[in-house]
């Protein structure tokens, strides 16, 4: 485990905005190395930071949505890896309080009294990002779950404690029940099959893991068979305005980069910098803009009323959550993509910070669900056509 928790605070935008300078000058070497940032983690579970989700009556620090998304906007702006990585951590402990019961209870013991860390996993080969239908087995056993599979992108693994993942029990019908646990990090049953290695987000420890009879006490069970797309549904708001928000403190990293290094920038033909370009104000003009429309879409889905729409829609729900996320996602990517052309050529250069911004906000397009998909699904429903019927398509 890492290292002891301090007191629960409840600012994590202060602690982020405190620990973010330190984590920028770390950012180019872990992002050259492909290296976990362990010792980022440590400090932020020193801070009280990976407890701000926990409920305060368990000795959290109660963050609201707002909250988070800021505080992980701010530390993606310095070191997106990190805030990528520990954002299953934070958002999943929401989503887990969401339901409650035993297995939360143990959670956010471990977390606020010896500093454990969560990392999740329910992205499957074959699956195409479809969480909810995982090919994981969950076997009965005596006293628990033997657990069969494999799972892709399982971010933060190196710092995990604690492991957040989906299978799969088969009813008396001999149908599939998705099913959610969260169980210790084990000694044996979970195998690293591919140690990540990638052109993006190269630092978040996203490895791919073999679970081979992995045992899982049946007290680790999260909610009930068959309740894990409902879970999903429930917490989404939780899991897609924090994953946008990490997109979006990249292409605010970016923009603030690219003014600053063009208010200091001449050419020998100039008698001033070249922040005096028209063409360099219009692109500027154009990130501003697009970064306005990302993040004003972004808070009005952290700030909308969360429980009437999942009573009223619980599809719906997750619908207008995964429209958001793509968004917000695409727009980062565009307000990076005019970063680099306003900096130009120089911005290619491995020691430039946005080489390394541009190759992480691409991430934000391949978060499932992907683009087309959300598309399909937000058409579909508006129409009143089924979302999941198949064949998608009659040919």
């Amino acid at each position: 485990m890492t290292t002891t928790t301090a007191p629960a605070r409840t600012d994590a935008v202060a602690l982020a905005t405190e620990l973010a300078g330190t984590f920028a000058e770390r950012a180019a070497g872990h992002d050259r190395d492909g290296s976990f940032p362990q010792e980022n983690i440590d400090e932020l579970v020193a801070s009280g930071y990976m407890s701000m989700t926990v409920p305060p009556e368990h000795g959290g620090g109660g963050a609201s949505l707002e909250e988070l998304c800021r505080a992980q906007q701010t530390l993606a702006a310095a070191c997106a890896n990190t805030a990528f990585a520990v954002n299953m951590h934070v958002h999943g402990i929401a989503m887990i309080a969401g339901i409650g019961g035993e297995a939360a209870t143990r959670a956010y013991r471990s977390i606020v009294d010896d500093g454990a860390v969560i990392a999740g996993g329910f992205s499957e080969p074959g699956v195409g990002g479809n969480w909810w239908h995982p090919t994981t087995k969950a076997e009965p056993v005596p006293g628990g779950y033997l657990l069969n599979g494999r799972k892709g992108f399982f971010t933060g693994f190196p710092a995990a404690d604690l492991l957040f993942l989906s299978a799969a029990l088969t009813d008396d019908r001999g149908l599939p029940q998705p099913v959610g646990f969260l169980a210790p990090k084990p000694e044996r049953g979970v195998r690293v099959t591919g140690e990540w290695d990638a052109a993006g987000m190269r630092a978040t420890g996203s490895h791919s893991l073999a679970l081979e009879d992995f045992f899982v006490p049946a007290d680790r069970m999260v909610g009930e068979p068959g309740a894990l797309p409902l879970m999903f549904m429930q917490g989404v708001h939780w899991a897609w305005c924090s994953f946008a928000s990490v997109f979006l403190g990249i292409a605010r990293g970016a923009l603030d980069l690219v003014v600053r290094e063009q208010r200091g920038r001449t050419l020998h033909v100039l008698d001033r910098t070249v922040a005096h370009l028209p063409g360099v104000q219009f692109r500027v003009a154009e990130m501003r803009t697009r970064y306005a429309a990302a993040e004003a879409h972004l808070y009005q889905a952290v700030r909308a009323d969360h429980d009437d729409a999942v009573a009223a829609d619980p599809l719906g729900h997750y619908i207008e959550m995964s429209v958001m996320k793509n968004s917000v996602c695409r727009l980062a990517h565009e307000v990076v993509t005019l970063a680099m052309q306003v900096q130009g050529g120089s911005a290619l250069l491995s020691g430039h910070p946005l080489q390394r911004m541009y190759r992480d906000v691409v991430a934000g397009l391949l978060v499932p669900p992907n683009s087309d998909v959300t598309a399909e699904w937000s058409g579909k429903h508006a129409l009143g056509v089924p979302v999941f019927a198949e064949p998608r398509w009659e040919g």
